[in-house]
């Protein structure tokens, strides 16, 4: 069995973050790969390497941080802020294990740079969204074990990918679609073709669809990354529709407009925008418009056809008409 035998016992260089774990015996290759994180023998490598041998999760640390943790610690498309909250993670945790919040068990805990910075109680998602853009990367979790898995594990509506059809022969009605933060102009925004490949995810393929059985959208990971701040750093896992794979919930507001080839839509708000994890696997296919977004147009099935999504000019008629059918 191949083990590493370096040992990172280096001093901290200035201004670099400490990583606080506790002692233990050699970590291997093989552990690592069984515990289920790593996809291949170099991709747990590159964690150990960055890590260290005497590296072991924090006990109390919950499955999907620990997935994000090394994911963070092994993919080169992270930002400096999420592999600071890694590292906040990782120091939470081993506090919360050495009983380092033992007299705070009503609080909620702010750390950053490795360090506790406060205790306070429970912040609307806007404030913590302006404490990630004051502090990016920062923790501010409970102590309480129920309350910090309520959190963590938020009541979000599962997707049930009841899909639209084209047909009794089946497939899925499918959309273009454009998403940018409120208020900023119609030039910077992200587009997700009909077919959308990561390429920074092996060219993993997302189908667009429309999705009425979808409460809420859900798109892929490459949003979060072109669209920057305005989310969750700790991400989910999907209930429904993906799991167990994990989602990225937004803390700000984002437009959304769906089109074809040749026409878009206006724009619409939704608060509920969430993302795929960057490694998602194969049964995740899909980009979700769900009805968080679809609920605010006005479209019609047409016969033997497609989804007719109406303009504003064309609402306001059907509406009229619609009021006047007899039951």
């Amino acid at each position: 069995m191949k083990k590493f035998k370096r040992i990172f016992s280096r001093k901290k260089a200035k201004g670099e973050s400490t990583i606080i774990t506790p002692a233990s015996e050699t970590v291997n290759v093989e552990a690592v790969n069984v515990e289920g994180n790593a996809e291949d023998t170099d991709e747990a490598q590159r964690f150990l390497d960055r890590m260290g041998n005497d590296f072991r999760w924090p006990t109390s640390m919950p499955q999907n941080t620990r997935d994000q943790v090394f994911w963070v610690f092994t993919d080169n498309d992270v930002t400096k802020d999420d592999q600071e909250y890694a590292l906040n993670c990782i120091y939470f945790y081993n506090s919360l294990d050495n009983g380092m919040f033992d007299e705070h068990k009503q609080d909620w805990v702010l750390v950053y740079k490795q360090s506790v910075v406060e205790y306070g109680e429970k912040k609307s998602n806007k404030q913590r969204s302006d404490l990630d853009r004051e502090m990016p990367g920062a923790l501010y979790l409970p102590v309480d074990s129920l309350l910090r898995g309520e959190f963590l594990n938020p009541k979000i509506p599962a997707a049930r990918a009841v899909l639209s059809q084209r047909s009794a022969g089946g497939g899925e009605y499918m959309i273009q679609v454009r998403v940018k933060r409120v208020g900023d102009e119609n030039t910077n925004f992200i587009t997700l073709a009909y077919r959308f490949n990561d390429t920074k995810n092996r060219n993993k393929l997302y189908k667009t669809v429309i999705d009425t059985g979808a409460p809420e959208t859900i798109l892929p990971y490459e949003v979060r990354s072109y669209l920057g701040t305005g989310w969750e750093r700790q991400a989910v896992v999907a209930p429904g529709y993906g799991a167990p794979a994990n989602l990225f919930l937004a803390t700000d507001p984002f437009q959304v407009s769906i089109g074809d080839d040749n026409n878009w839509s206006r724009w619409v708000q939704t608060n509920t925008l969430r993302v795929w994890e960057r490694k998602a696997s194969d049964q995740v296919d899909s980009s979700l418009i769900g009805n968080d977004v679809l609920d605010q147009f006005t479209y019609v099935h047409r016969s033997g056809g497609g989804l007719f999504f109406l303009n504003q000019r064309h609402e306001g008629p059907l509406s009229a008409y619609l009021d006047n059918l007899s039951p």
